[in-house]
């Protein structure tokens, strides 16, 4: 006699079933972690939030109270100040000090040189022309005042002409030139360590 078989239920269904519980237990652990995960980002955000606003309230109310410690006239009258200072300063840079010719002519001019007139004539742009009228003991002498000049680094285009000589037997001369705005700056030739004729040095004869 065949044996009778004692269970009709299949063993691999529930293996299969098994499996599919566990599968879906770990889903549903995962789904809370992340739950819980963004309920603590959102919390922290919320928070850092909070924190930012009251810091910037903080840094608020300590700009204001520096504001207060300040007078609003006194910080007018300084406002003022500044601009009539700023003000100076470009009018002190534009200024045109002619003074500065003489300057230089008297650290150039060689000693048997005699200067008898001068014209100065200043452009709008500071620039200006030199026409002078001069006599010097002789030719030689002459030569060497016109080196002086044509090696100056503030003079340009120095041209001597009408060379003759007078009755006393001196040398008469006229010489023209352009000059550098910066011998007639003021603000070159009155600030301390700065001479627009630096390094002319006379050669006296």
């Amino acid at each position: 006699m065949d044996p009778v078989p004692t269970s009709f239920i299949p063993k691999k269904a529930l293996v299969a079933e098994s499996s599919r519980g566990a599968m879906g237990g770990l889903l549903i652990f995962l789904a809370v972690l992340f739950f819980l995960a963004s309920i603590l980002a959102a919390g922290g955000t919320f928070a850092y939030a909070k924190y930012l606003g009251s810091a910037l309230a903080d840094k608020d109310a300590s700009l204001k109270k520096a504001e207060g410690a300040f007078d609003t006239r006194s910080i007018q009258d300084l406002e003022h100040l500044d601009n009539r200072l700023i003000e100076a300063q470009k009018l002190l840079q534009n200024h045109v000090a002619p003074s500065g010719i003489f300057t230089f002519l008297s650290a150039t001019t060689l000693e048997r040189v005699q200067f008898t007139s001068l014209t100065l004539n200043i452009d709008t742009n500071g620039s200006a022309t030199l026409t002078m009228d001069g006599a010097a003991d002789s030719f030689s002498t002459l030569a060497l005042q016109s080196d002086q000049f044509g090696a100056a680094k503030v003079l340009r285009d120095v041209i001597f002409s009408g060379i003759t000589t007078n009755a006393g037997g001196r040398v008469v001369f006229s010489v023209s030139a352009n000059v550098d705005p910066s011998l007639l700056s003021y603000a070159k030739n009155n600030t301390p360590g700065i001479s627009a004729t630096e390094g002319d040095a006379p050669v006296q004869n």
